[in-house]
């Protein structure tokens, strides 16, 4: 009888270290905070992202100002989850509201913006393929 109760504990303490490990499987958000401000600055190209996190929420400000085009103010709105920040950005440019999806990857360097092809859906401008998006422009938003 004594032999089944320590099988008993000794299987509840495999478990909960399992459980442990799983939930500390490395994601950027298990590391710590996002929080924060972040830039990036480009021969009169400008990217300014303001970030709170409660969680895996994220919520702030993003504003863009690239040389020759309209600027960009609005709110990002979204979900971190396997180092990867996908939202809504609501913006106003030249006095029209608009609403896009956004997704940053969180790296080392900071954060790096996908892009890829974009569809309309529900009045909100989508990726086709979120999979597939592209990282590799070089405008990195870095913590200040």
């Amino acid at each position: 009888m004594r032999f089944v109760f320590k099988g008993v504990f000794f299987m509840l303490g495999l478990g909960g270290c399992l459980a442990m490990g799983c939930k500390s499987s490395g994601s950027v958000e298990q590391k710590g905070s996002i929080a924060g401000d972040y830039l990036f600055q480009s021969e009169g190209d400008t990217i300014n992202m303001v970030l709170q996190q409660q969680k895996d929420s994220v919520f702030g400000e993003l504003k863009y100002a690239f040389f020759g085009k309209d600027r960009n103010v609005g709110k990002i709105n979204g979900i971190l989850k396997d180092s990867l920040i996908t939202g809504d950005y609501s913006f106003v440019s030249e006095g029209v509201t608009s609403v896009r999806q956004v997704v940053f990857r969180v790296t080392d360097q900071g954060l790096v913006e996908g892009y890829g092809e974009i569809e309309e859906s529900n009045g909100k401008m989508i990726f086709s393929d979120i999979d597939h998006l592209s990282f590799d422009h070089g405008m990195i938003l870095q913590r200040k």
